[in-house]
């Protein structure tokens, strides 16, 4: 199977910033990524990596060219969470609603967040064109697809640390996950 990892936000505009501000969005996952992608190619998975500016840009239109440029059978991008208040806590994926595969993808992937993580489980966020969240990355991938919010990790120091402290974890339980899908 080939599962499109893709980094959220790109260079020119690095997302939200940890709340060590050690790192941004883009700048934690591009660094980060790599365990994931060995887990995933370890299993037998072919796991490129792919970013916005792959594809010209820095939209979420731009994350779905990047991701479809690579023919796999799903894509997720990583992000991390912010709020205005830093008491905001727990993890959340989003998927396209109309996209059963996505949904059950979105369901394991936020299962082994949870697992790890060990913060609230906010749940599956379901995406429709109506959605003020990531709707032309999931209008316009051709394969399923998840967003994950794995932790408020830009506003809440909690939140933070146990996202930092417990990512080579992260990366081996959502590998397994993914590897429990079927296309």
């Amino acid at each position: 199977m080939k599962i499109a990892l893709s980094i959220g936000h790109s260079p020119k505009d690095g997302g939200a910033e940890t709340y060590d501000k050690k790192y941004s969005e883009y700048s934690f996952w591009k660094h980060h990524l790599p365990l994931l992608q060995e887990e995933l190619q370890q299993m037998g998975h072919q796991a490129p990596i792919v970013n916005r500016s792959d594809a010209g840009g820095t939209t979420p239109g731009h994350a779905a060219a990047a991701c479809n440029s690579t023919g796999a059978d799903l894509a997720i991008e990583f992000h991390f969470n912010s709020a205005d208040s830093p008491a905001a806590t727990g993890t959340e994926t989003l998927y396209w609603e109309s996209s059963p595969k996505g949904k059950l993808a979105a369901a394991l992937v936020n299962d082994a967040m949870v697992k790890v993580l060990e913060l609230k489980n906010r749940g599956l966020k379901p995406v429709n064109r109506h959605s003020a969240r990531a709707v032309s990355y999931f209008a316009k991938t051709r394969m399923p697809a998840v967003l994950v919010e794995p932790a408020f990790a830009a506003s809440n120091p909690q939140d933070n640390e146990r996202l930092q402290n417990r990512v080579r974890e992260f990366c081996v339980e959502v590998a397994r996950a993914i590897n429990e899908w079927k296309p």
